[in-house]
């Protein structure tokens, strides 16, 4: 009997009964499927994703390593390496250091190596005031040294003779060049004078400082702190090729007007000075010098702050300063009495000799216990009185 066409038969599946399988029915056998020749339609399959750069050693064994430029080296053998040389580094790039000045000053504070330092300008320096790392400089060089002040100087210009810019002052290029032309020939002078009579005591000294004056003609002029008990007024003045009013001398009693008299003007205004506003010899330079150590590491670091928290209020109340940055203690001195323009007398409060050393002694034994503790291997000893300091 014959079949019809269209009809159901083995070898002809109807047209309409194109099922897709289910997900849960793509396994093995013809279970929802119709006829063995069903045609399945499965999902693509995810492409495999290649390992991240640096990331090899977190990815199965089975994962291929990542290359660069077709060498062995991979990113992680390069990345592992800078790790290894960044914790090395970082256990000696933080610690505490300490500076001691010839006065018996001390000034300490943290450090953390590894900054960028400020690059340098290749223009001219404009300042508009001075700044405190100046005065420090200047107050340091009058008591650290042994010299003493006995003459304080002041040089102006004439109008009428200087050169002048366009806005009708003193150029600063033109007078900082006949300052530096003064200085030259007063220095010349008493070194001839040294050579002849050999005598140590006549070795020039002198710091200066440039100013402008605010209330009259804004021109510069300078003032400088000589050694020499007694200079001639009128040399000065013919060296100086002014006005004869241009030069002012004045004699100093003590160290200390020296240093009131030259922080004095230091204070005054806020006016622009092309170059440097300060100098001094090369003697004070070298006399203020400072012994400098250096804590470096962790332990050491924590050891210093612990110190410095323990002598908060005594450097407080001896003039000194304590900051989360560090620590200043000034130079020893004795208490004075001094009068004011009003007559009162007003007393200038001394710091004691023993705070310096009773602070560096402090500092000294956890210093040398973490020396101690790391010669042997970090072993932290469990009895104070076998330790040999």
């Amino acid at each position: 009997m014959e079949r019809k066409k269209g009809t159901d038969s083995p070898h002809y599946p109807p047209k309409s009964s194109s099922i897709k399988p289910a997900a849960a029915d793509c396994g093995s056998g013809s279970a929802g499927s119709i006829g063995g020749g069903a045609e399945q339609v499965l999902a693509p399959s995810p492409k495999p994703q290649l390992p991240l750069p640096g990331l090899e050693a977190f990815l199965p064994p089975q994962a291929a390593p990542l290359e660069l430029d077709r060498c062995s080296i991979t990113l992680t053998d390069e990345t592992k390496r800078l790790l290894e040389k960044w914790d090395k580094e970082r256990a000696v790039s933080r610690g505490a250091c300490l500076t001691i000045y010839p006065s018996g000053e001390i000034s300490a504070g943290y450090f953390r190596s590894g900054r960028r330092s400020v690059p340098k300008r290749a223009d001219k320096l404009v300042s508009v005031s001075f700044t405190s790392r100046a005065r420090k400089t200047i107050r340091r060089a009058v008591e650290c040294s042994s010299v003493e002040f006995k003459l304080f100087v002041t040089l102006t210009f004439d109008p009428k003779i200087a050169q002048l810019n366009e806005s009708g002052q003193v150029d600063q290029e033109w007078a900082k060049t006949r300052f530096k032309r003064f200085l030259n020939t007063v220095k010349k002078k008493y070194d001839r004078l040294l050579e002849k009579t050999r005598k140590a005591q006549q070795e020039l000294s002198y710091i200066w400082v440039a100013e402008i004056q605010e209330q009259h003609t804004k021109n510069i002029h300078f003032h400088i702190l000589f050694d020499h008990p007694f200079i001639p007024a009128q040399w000065l003045a013919k060296i100086w090729d002014q006005a004869p009013n241009s030069v002012n001398v004045k004699r100093l009693n003590n160290q200390e007007h020296a240093v009131r008299y030259m922080l004095k003007y230091m204070g005054k205004g806020h006016c622009p000075i092309e170059g440097k506003r300060y100098g001094m010899t090369k003697n004070l330079l070298d006399s203020i010098k400072p012994l400098k150590i250096r804590y470096e590491g962790e332990e050491k670091r924590e050891a210093f702050r612990t110190v410095k928290r323990k002598f908060y209020w005594e450097i407080e109340n001896n003039g000194g300063h304590v900051s989360d940055f560090g620590v200043s203690i000034p130079a020893p001195r004795r208490e004075k009495i001094w009068r004011d323009k009003d007559g009162r007398h007003r007393t200038t409060k001394g710091v004691s000799p023993d705070l310096a050393q009773r602070f560096l002694q402090a500092l000294d034994k956890p210093m040398k216990r973490i020396d101690w503790e790391n010669e042997v291997l970090g072993v932290t000893p469990e009895d104070d009185s076998d330790i040999p300091f």
